[in-house]
């Protein structure tokens, strides 16, 4: 259904570019979104699973799947990819500075030790600026289209054939609408924000030291907030509650809706569960109901400690990323990190509640 989705999207997108209709752009920010999300799924969820050899049953075609889709789509070659995601679950580089998200985004400027001000600026300039993009699809390209196996390469030089003939075919308009802008632009802005939130990022500048460590370093990263409560009756108090429930709805349909649809796409909501499965006696094998043993594990004591490492809202798991980088220093022991995480959190949740 995911290739199927995406390329019904790239259809009707460009129908609409050639539309004069009011509703044309509208439906296109929502195609985009569905779009991207498509992408991203392809490769945070269908690619990782295939790379931890848990998509298929087939050991064949989990491999088979690693070499196709990085070809398809235009992203890290299937062998760089799984030696350095890999690696990212390695105790001795997890969140360090030799992961290689961190790497990257350390590049981007986003460091320990700077101020949230400077995080925020650094994220803004980050996504509007043409540096970050072009550096981003930059290497992207040179992964897949030089550094990969043969067959990688010659799939993907075939792929950016098709491009130009459907740049010819669908008109250079309805191309970079329907194709290159979510395919690029829009896609590495989900992307950001998504490794950016994903872990608390090189904040001791070392490896955590135990489990509970490794743990302080993951976090589930919800869509939504609190509907709003009602107190009281009288015709203000209900006029007032109206227009709460209106601006909550607003936000749901705005914010939160199109973060998860586009950006923290299927299981990464409860990425803390592919790394802390084992701590509930889970297996992260069963990464497709993820969301609901996560639950359920909160419900049965929660031992991982769960339900108190829930970020709601993409603007919550910024601020909170940014709270780690600003306090943290690299001379900070994993100890350190831990109080570190406390202290982060609790500052979290009073922002939160």
């Amino acid at each position: 259904m995911t290739p199927l989705i995406g390329a019904l999207s790239i259809q009707l997108l460009a129908l609409l570019s050639e539309s004069n209709t009011p509703v044309a752009w509208p439906l296109i920010f929502l195609l985009w979104i569905v779009l991207v999300g498509v992408l991203r799924k392809l490769q945070v969820t269908h690619l990782h699973h295939a790379t931890h050899n848990r998509l298929f049953c087939s050991a064949a075609l989990n491999k088979f799947y690693t070499k196709l889709i990085p070809s398809i789509i235009f992203v890290q070659n299937g062998s760089e990819y799984k030696k350095k995601h890999l690696a990212h679950h390695n105790a001795d580089i997890f969140t360090t500075k030799q992961d290689a998200d961190a790497a990257f985004l350390a590049q981007l400027g986003f460091m320990p030790g700077r101020t949230r001000k400077e995080l925020w600026q650094t994220l803004w300039i980050t996504v509007f600026g043409p540096a970050f993009h072009a550096l981003f699809l930059q290497a992207r390209l040179r992964s897949i289209l030089v550094r990969g196996k043969s067959h990688e390469v010659t799939l993907a030089w075939v792929m950016v054939g098709l491009h130009f003939v459907f740049a010819a075919l669908l008109g250079l308009k309805a191309y970079l609408i329907a194709v290159f802008i979510p395919m690029t632009v829009l896609y590495h802005i989900s992307a950001l924000l998504q490794f950016l939130t994903e872990h608390a990022w090189d904040v001791t500048g070392s490896a955590p030291s135990d489990w509970d460590a490794h743990a302080a370093r993951c976090w589930g990263r919800f869509c939504g907030e609190r509907y709003p409560e009602r107190s009281g009756g009288g015709p203000i108090r209900t006029t007032r509650h109206m227009i709460q429930v209106a601006i909550w709805s607003v936000r749901m349909l705005v914010i939160h809706a199109p973060v998860r649809l586009g950006c923290l796409v299927s299981d990464l909501p409860a990425h803390d569960w592919h790394h802390l499965a084992h701590l509930a006696g889970r297996n992260s094998r069963d990464w497709p109901r993820s969301l609901y043993l996560r639950q359920a594990a909160i419900a049965c004591g929660d031992r991982p400690g769960f339900a108190g490492r829930e970020l709601w809202g993409i603007s919550n798991m910024i601020e909170h990323q940014f709270r780690w980088l600003e306090y943290a220093q690299h001379t900070h022991s994993s100890s350190a990190g831990k109080a570190l995480a406390t202290a982060a959190d609790q500052q979290l949740f009073v922002a939160v509640e």
